[in-house]
């Protein structure tokens, strides 16, 4: 059993506090993610909800926030069973726009997990794919 990492780039054209707000602003979280009960803030707790019902899709806390460049959060989602994850999410400043990379570190490679990671991997795409759409 290994540690493997999900990473994915998207290259958009919105500048990198357009893009931070997507990340940390919990009504624009709903747009394209999950909405959020509040703002995500360093050294806070944070919860994002399904947009149907209200219930609980995710949750973790806000490890590391540098404006418009890093935020690190440990992440957690139902079928990891609360077990804690790592989702580092990097904005880099590029001409006309910004690359936004995304790392999900800690998830399992093994006979078990390996369906989860490739669920998580598709659902990742379907996300950036959407704050893609929303601010491009």
């Amino acid at each position: 059993m290994t540690d493997t990492t999900i990473r994915k780039s998207i290259f958009v054209a919105a500048d990198p506090e357009t893009v931070w707000a997507h990340l940390t602003d919990a009504k624009l979280l709903g747009t394209w993610f999950h909405p959020a009960k509040a703002d995500l803030v360093e050294g806070q707790e944070f919860t994002l909800v399904s947009a149907k019902d209200g219930e609980r899709m995710c949750y973790g806390s806000v490890q590391t926030a540098t404006p418009h460049s890093h935020m690190k959060w440990a992440f957690s989602v139902g079928p990891l069973n609360g077990r804690m994850t790592d989702v580092d999410w990097h904005l880099t400043p590029i001409q006309g726009g910004t690359r936004l990379t995304l790392e999900h570190h800690g998830l399992l490679d093994s006979a078990e997990a390996v369906g989860l990671l490739y669920a998580l991997d598709k659902g990742w795409h379907g996300f950036l794919g959407a704050l893609y759409a929303q601010v491009a």
